[in-house]
């Protein structure tokens, strides 16, 4: 991602911070609804515009802490939405909410970056038809089917096997139907991820898996964004569908 020249930079400064709530004045230009911005001396408090108080004023949600961020501080407007890597390098890999790996291997090369903020698919090219997607469990497909294309929560407490379903489903998705699965994991406990990392790894399942986290100990704004960011469901200029996106509920 090329970042703004100083020639071009639209800087703002902080009004006010409330948690994961930060107010930002801008006098040149009021950047658009849901660019990100970074704030803070070094950048490192991304924050994600979700409203225009006024003519100069706008509200951001922070995805980063905001620890040290205070009045006065300097805001860059990047002139963009929130953007994650896509493409077929992101298979096998484990990433946050800005599409850096957090599986302590070298980031991806030759990736293209798309806004995590994409306009949905037209009715006129969805499909109407009605269709059962096997997912190789017998107690799942006899007393309650999936639809393909369809969406399917699973309710639980902690320890239940929600996690355990899931994974079973990912491999069945990868060995009966050649398919590739994105694992979005909001709030998950850290050790969760890394279990799952090398449960996936040794089920040799992983290199047609993409796994995005947004952990327990992350700020509700980037846990909000992780099940947005899908980044491997587009290549290139085209969608990609198929099967469909798995997380926990």
């Amino acid at each position: 991602m090329s970042l703004p020249t100083i020639a071009t930079k639209n800087l703002g400064s902080v009004v006010s911070v409330r948690g994961s709530v930060v107010d930002v004045q801008f006098l040149q230009q009021l950047p658009a609804y849901l660019n990100q911005l970074n704030a803070g001396d070094d950048g490192g408090v991304v924050v994600e515009v979700i409203a225009h108080l006024n003519a100069e004023v706008v509200r951001g949600i922070a995805l980063t802490p905001t620890s040290g961020l205070a009045r006065g501080a300097t805001v860059v407007d990047l002139g963009h939405p929130l953007q994650v890597p896509v493409g077929e390098a992101l298979l096998g890999r484990m990433f946050n909410v800005f599409g850096t790996p957090i599986d302590k291997q070298e980031p991806p090369t030759e990736m293209a970056w798309r806004s995590i903020h994409q306009p949905a698919i037209p009715l006129m090219q969805q499909s109407t038809a009605s269709e059962i997607l096997e997912t190789g469990i017998k107690v799942i497909d006899v007393l309650s089917p999936v639809e393909r294309g369809g969406k399917t929560g699973l309710f639980g407490g902690a320890g239940v096997g929600k996690t355990v379903l899931i994974t079973e489903m990912i491999h069945n998705m990868v060995s009966q139907h050649q398919g590739i699965s994105l694992f979005c994991g909001i709030g998950e406990r850290s050790r969760e991820a890394e279990e799952l990392y090398r449960e996936m790894q040794a089920a040799g399942v992983l290199d047609q898996t993409i796994m995005v986290f947004g952990q327990m100990n992350e700020p509700p704004g980037a846990r909000f964004r992780v099940v947005i960011s899908r980044p491997c469901l587009s290549w290139g200029d085209s969608v990609w569908l198929r099967p469909w996106p798995l997380w926990p509920v």
